[in-house]
């Protein structure tokens, strides 16, 4: 038994047919994260990018714990003497995480038939945002944002921005649907370009990247758009 089975059985509940795939291609092992982890296994992650490996605000479940670290996460949503505590009609499974602690999960109260939403549950805020209806379009909308701006906060950017993009596509094409793959790569054969964006206060900002905040926001429609993208709701208990 692996273990991706090992909480399926404690749960009783199926992890999504690409999830399974991406774990048996071993994408979804960054290696053993510690004060070593620079120097042991950066380059073999450049080299071949593992799941998201360079999105923005993105860091998967330590792959060497991971039995153990989504069952604690799970364990934690719903103890309601917890700060993170959700209510009960909710079923989170924690597969990532932001720096900051806010957890990306698979919503599966909200699974439609081999859709399996992912969610955003801030640790410090009660409204949880729906970022699409299944993990294929997740990754295709987290490679759009990775692209979004360029900056000393890009991990993609770091040591060699043309290597980066070109490798992390190669590794994620057999994830994604093949109009997905071709948008994508039309984006990231781009040259970097000045843009502005105003925010809800009404300041406007400067920002340099591939895609615009308002060309990536009219992709999302476009291509992952369903009733609940973007939804926000109170899920703490």
């Amino acid at each position: 038994m692996n273990k991706l089975e090992k909480i399926e059985q404690n749960y009783k509940f199926s992890y999504p047919k690409l999830y399974k795939q991406l774990f048996e291609a071993e994408m979804l092992d960054w290696g053993k994260f510690g004060k070593d982890w620079y120097a042991t296994y950066f380059e073999k992650m450049k080299q071949n990018p593992p799941l998201l490996f360079w999105a923005n605000d993105f860091e998967l479940i330590d792959f060497s714990e991971l039995t153990e670290e989504v069952t604690a996460l799970i364990e934690a949503l719903k103890d309601p003497d917890d700060y993170r505590n959700a209510k009960p009609e909710f079923q989170f499974v924690p597969f990532a995480q932001t720096g900051g602690g806010d957890l990306y999960v698979f919503q599966f109260d909200e699974q439609n038939g081999e859709d399996v939403p992912i969610t955003l549950l801030p640790h410090d805020m009660e409204e949880a945002t729906i970022l699409a209806k299944n993990l294929q379009d997740f990754i295709f909308r987290m490679l759009l944002k990775a692209v979004v701006e360029i900056d000393e906060y890009s991990r993609i950017a770091e040591n060699d921005f043309e290597f980066n993009r070109v490798n992390i596509l190669r590794t994620h094409k057999p994830y994604l649907t093949e109009k997905q793959f071709e948008i994508l790569s039309e984006i990231y054969r781009r040259e970097l370009f000045d843009y502005t964006y105003k925010v809800p206060n009404g300041r406007e900002y400067t920002a340099k990247g591939l895609v615009s905040r308002d060309e990536l926001e009219k992709i999302l429609q476009q291509e992952i758009g369903f009733e609940k993208l973007n939804y926000e709701f109170v899920y703490m208990g």
